[in-house]
């Protein structure tokens, strides 16, 4: 088969993991079966994993192909999509094609070489790479290929090569439909003129387009997890509460600007939260009045439990806060009939979202998380939006909008953006009312007995 030139660089690199950034019907499928083929029948006894973004597509882009390529000395199995190959040496290797809705089959097998195609459409694909994919490789020191077409709602590649800045076993491709012969010039300009320029330029020149709406910069979020900080004394307590079965409660300490730590517990009842945020209270030193929870469903019962006066219970729908005269509106608290809300937002979560987005931006936001946590926080900040409408009011995507884009509720950027309550509440001069300074004395008297009863009960 015969290659064109950017096809060829990849081919001749020696780097273990390569990026391909292609555009389509630029040929980077055909590359693939190449270098699997080349893999498979020079080696020995070689493991070769090729996922695609789901099964049928697994079958429809590289199947039928990886067919007629080794349609003389291969052995198909149609039902398992597996293809076995004679090596140079005697002994066979095996082609394993699947969907990326099966990663779990590859958990605790070895691979010499794992082809991911289509990558910016697979979710949650760092999880699955790091924790089923990447392990397979270890005992063969095996390499990887990560292919595909940018797209916005899954940056995979972006980040990979953002990895490849500093990681010299990366290396990085980028090349477009035009660099295919095959294709001619004359078809290309067809489609150029029958397309949007943003969308010309992310298909088939295989160019990263940013959506003028995103809130927070890719690279910023990414960011966040190797960031530095200069602490503040301060301490928070973030609490998003589980409201269905498949969520779960999650605790996110802060010191200043930084997340130290996360807890996540699932099936936890009204009471057993109560009980984890006294105990966690006391266990780091946060004042109640510096924790927040999330007042939905079950969360309602928790911000109003008599056990914790002085929590902060946030609701999406709050209206925003009022800053033009340095007043602000406390949730669950009892103000004057004169006081109004007048501000920029259309309610409490965009005014919390936007201010994240402006502190992640300028890289003034860290967290410690690793693993599935910092994979998932992520995925949910690379989906907000600027919604506003032309009301006048700035919104950010709505909960609900961010739940059907990931497919799952955004539980742990939630609490990011409860966090950003406190940094706006922080500048601002509270107008108190008589109720709020008497419920302040109140708490402060109940902290304190709750205090010498815990250093009792230790003695």
């Amino acid at each position: 088969m015969i290659l064109h030139e950017q096809q060829k660089k990849v081919i001749k690199s020696k780097a273990r993991f390569k990026i391909i950034r292609a555009g389509r019907r630029s040929g980077k499928s055909t590359l693939e079966i190449e270098e699997m083929f080349f893999e498979a029948v020079t080696g020995k006894n070689r493991n070769i994993f090729y996922i695609a973004p789901n099964q049928r597509q697994a079958r429809d882009i590289i199947w039928e192909a990886l067919k007629s390529r080794t349609a003389l000395i291969g052995e198909a199995n149609e039902s398992r999509l597996e293809m076995k190959l004679p090596t140079q040496d005697g002994g066979h290797s095996t082609i394993f094609v699947a969907g990326w809705e099966n990663r779990e089959n590859f958990r605790g097998k070895k691979a010499h070489l794992i082809v991911f195609d289509e990558l910016d459409t697979m979710k949650d694909f760092f999880i699955g790479w790091q924790e089923i994919f990447r392990p397979s490789l270890t005992d063969t020191a095996g390499g990887a290929r990560f292919i595909g077409t940018p797209k916005k709602e899954n940056p995979n590649l972006r980040r990979l090569e953002k990895i490849a800045q500093t990681d010299k076993d990366y290396a990085c491709f980028h090349f477009n439909t035009r660099d295919n012969p095959h294709i001619p010039p004359s078809e290309i300009d067809k489609v150029q003129r029958e397309l949007d320029l943003s969308t010309f330029r992310q298909e088939y020149l295989a160019e990263y387009v940013d959506n003028q709406g995103s809130l927070f910069r890719y690279n910023s979020i990414i960011d966040i997890f190797s960031n530095s900080i200069v602490k503040k004394e301060d301490k928070y307590l973030l609490v998003d509460i589980a409201d269905d079965g498949s969520d779960k409660t999650i605790f996110s300490f802060w010191e200043g600007l930084e997340e130290y730590k996360r807890e996540e517990y699932e099936r936890l009842n009204t009471e057993s939260i109560i009980a984890k945020i006294r105990e966690y209270a006391l266990q780091d030193k946060i004042p109640y009045s510096h924790i927040a929870v999330d007042a939905i469903g079950v969360g309602a019962g928790v911000a109003s439990s008599s056990m914790l006066d002085g929590i902060i219970g946030f609701k999406s729908s709050y209206g925003a806060i009022k800053t033009d005269d340095n007043i602000i509106l406390l949730p669950n608290v009892h103000y004057t009939k004169n006081a109004s809300l007048t501000t920029d937002f259309k309610n409490l979560r965009s005014q919390c979202v936007f201010m994240l987005a402006d502190k992640v931006n300028n890289h003034k936001i860290a967290s410690k998380v690793t693993g599935e946590m910092k994979e998932k926080i992520i995925e949910e900040l690379a989906v907000y939006q600027d919604a506003s409408t032309g009301d006048g009011k700035r919104m950010a995507t709505q909960k609900e909008d961010v739940k059907a884009l990931i497919g799952r509720s955004p539980d742990h950027s939630d609490t990011w953006i409860m966090r950003m309550y406190f940094e706006i509440v922080n500048k601002m001069t509270v107008q108190e009312s008589p109720e709020r300074k008497n419920m302040l004395a109140a708490q402060r008297d109940r902290m304190a007995e709750n205090r010498n009863r815990s250093v009792q009960s230790t003695r």
